[in-house]
């Protein structure tokens, strides 16, 4: 998923969607996941995903501007790679009014799944069909529990933008449990969007014969300081019970919190906690003093609004830089926070270093070659020519040579300014477009003088 450079400015642009800058593409895309109760053998989960509008390319068909989506979503099974659940759809919009193409729209859309508890990769991508280079796309494993049977438990806390009560017999995608809610995929709260709703549900609940149980709600932030609780006592009544409500956070700074709802039998004390991290914005309140460390820094810094499938695909992509300490460090580092911390100081160290790629070059390098380098069996960053591009950077020259005869594609790459001149060759030798490094001048490269030997057919 494309990584977030300003969370200020991108906020300022749209407080529901943020928007990425990274060069190659505009689109980004927000999602969001939470998990229910399902039935005796599986879990509902719900993929929450949100996009602007404004970011898709519209064309003019006789009296209507119109664009197209196209959004396709898999769970793989972790242990075989097996293709378990996938959806593929399109959303088409269409105006008559062009004054709107550019006006900030934001598009919010739910899509549930029964999945059997398991482990999964979950794969989810946005396309716009008019422009395929404005795309959005990730990937994240997904651990998933079953919900827990005969005890208190909830299932994962939806964060939403409005909940309203609805018909039991609407069609509203939104529609669940009498309330029409409507999820806000990208967690942003703040200027413009002052009060966050909540979603969660009870289960187990008549465990014991109490007529009571309790339930909490704290905020804490990005240190773990508690900054607001609610507590109140309930009624017994049902199996299981929708709680919904409010947290206003128009007096909170701008920076990471998270959402916590507990619930605890009044009998024996058993409880069951769910959280949700969410982002505020709030420009005219100053900045916390007790988050004004380098934890704070880091908080209101891109990493801030990145989760952990972003984190982690960062840290995979900056490897070709690192060095030995730091890829002994990305291997061992686990959770969001300490992930956040380790990039974080990762580009920190290079800001002085004149000799060190800066950050915004190194990570729009991997973006073309994810846009150019890509194959069928890996992402472009992964590929041979991808890695030199994006340590060496651009070449001087590319020599490109068509399968002539009984020789297969390759291409030379020149590069002018490194030890004197330097070549980089690069072959298709399996005719999938996946051009592998066969040869380099270059002294801390792979070297082979009969390299051509590799790309007969004969």
């Amino acid at each position: 998923m494309k990584r977030l450079f300003s969370f200020v400015v991108s906020v300022m642009l749209s407080v529901a969607a943020l928007t990425s800058a990274r060069a190659q593409s505009r689109f980004h895309l927000s999602a969001d996941l939470a998990r229910y109760r399902g039935d005796s053998t599986s879990v509902y989960l719900e993929l929450y995903y949100s996009f602007d509008v404004s970011q898709l390319t519209f064309q003019l068909s006789g009296t209507k501007w119109k664009s197209e989506v196209l959004m396709q979503v898999a769970f793989k099974r972790s242990s075989d790679d097996s293709i378990v659940a996938q959806q593929m759809w399109r959303i088409p919009f269409s105006t008559t009014d062009s004054s709107l193409l550019s006006s900030s729209r934001t598009y919010v859309d739910v899509a549930g799944f029964f999945l059997k508890p398991d482990i999964y990769r979950l794969s989810v991508s946005a396309r716009d069909m008019d422009m395929p280079a404005e795309r959005d796309s990730f990937s994240m494993p997904i651990d998933l529990q079953p919900i827990a049977q005969n005890q208190i438990s909830l299932s994962d806390v939806e964060l939403c933008t409005s909940i309203v009560p609805a018909d039991k017999d609407s069609v509203n995608r939104f529609v669940k449990n009498t309330y029409e809610v409507k999820p806000n995929p990208s967690r942003i709260y703040g200027a413009g969007l002052p009060v966050v709703f909540y979603y969660v549900e009870a289960y187990g609940l008549l465990k014991n014969s109490s007529p009571h149980y309790y339930t909490k709600v704290t905020v804490t932030n990005s240190i773990g300081t508690e900054v607001l609780s609610r507590e109140r006592m309930a009624s017994r009544v049902n199996e299981s019970n929708v709680e919904v409500g409010t947290v206003k956070v128009n007096t909170l700074r701008t920076g990471s919190y998270n959402f916590n709802f507990t619930i605890i039998d009044s009998v024996d004390n058993s409880s069951s906690t769910s959280t949700k991290r969410f982002f505020v914005y709030n420009p005219t309140l100053p900045m916390d003093s007790l988050t004004t460390t380098t934890e704070g820094s880091i908080m209101g810094s891109e990493y801030g609004v990145m989760a952990e499938p972003e984190l982690d695909r960062e840290i995979a992509e900056v490897r070709y830089i690192a060095k030995d300490a730091e890829l002994a460090q990305f291997k061992s580092v686990t959770g969001v926070d300490a992930k956040r911390k380790l990039l974080y100081e990762f580009w920190r160290r290079r800001e002085n270093d004149p000799d060190a790629p800066k950050k915004s070059e190194y990570l729009k390098r991997v973006d073309y070659t994810n846009e150019h380098f890509r194959n069928a069996f890996q992402e472009g960053w992964k590929t041979d020519r991808g890695r030199v591009f994006i340590v060496y950077g651009p070449p001087d020259e590319i020599d490109r040579h068509a399968s002539e005869g009984d020789t297969k594609p390759y291409e030379i790459w020149t590069y002018n300014s490194i030890q004197g001149g330097v070549e980089f060759v690069f072959g298709d030798r399996s005719g999938s477009s996946n051009y592998t490094l066969l040869h380099s001048t270059d002294r801390n490269e792979i070297h082979d003088d009969n390299w051509m030997q590799e790309l007969q057919t004969q």
